[in-house]
């Protein structure tokens, strides 16, 4: 079978179509809004309106405030895993989550660590990036993969 290339506006065209309606179907703008409600599901916890202001994205009455971050792995297939914890947010959550995308927003893998050892690990890069695997390997950390996938499927 073969396909005909599209034109670029149309792609984008239909880029715009799919984030409108993930938008006004959703409440969702991003991929980070999407890896915020896939945790959220996940853990039982509350999502915050507005997160960006507070420091963190979701409630939990075990847990206290959870930031989450995430990143998709680009497309020429390396597996830039990266996310940022800026020093702004010190202190302002008790937990955080990692999430890395697939390239086709697959769950590539999700954990869950307090926020003291994710600050030390933030503090050793001048960007305070976290490496997946780093904070995956935390002593404190909790594999969320598998929780992450089953809410990802049922959505």
């Amino acid at each position: 079978m073969t396909y005909s290339k599209r034109k670029m506006a149309e792609l984008f065209r239909l880029l715009s179509a799919s984030e409108k309606e993930l938008w006004s179907t959703h409440g969702i703008r991003e991929a980070g809004g999407y890896a915020t409600r896939l945790v959220a599901e996940a853990l039982g916890a509350r999502v915050l309106t507005n997160g960006v202001n507070k420091g963190y994205d979701l409630t939990d009455a075990s847990l206290g405030r959870i930031e989450v971050r995430s990143r998709r792995y680009p497309f020429d297939g390396r597996r830039e895993d990266r996310v940022q914890v800026p020093a702004v947010k010190q202190g302002l959550f008790d937990h955080f989550v990692h999430v890395v995308f697939d390239e086709s927003y697959g769950i590539a893998g999700a954990y869950l660590a307090p926020h003291d050892p994710i600050d030390v690990l933030a503090s050793r890069d001048r960007r305070r990036y976290v490496r997946f695997a780093d904070g995956r390997s935390l002593p404190q950390a909790i594999d969320l993969t598998a929780e992450v996938r089953r809410v990802q499927a049922s959505l």
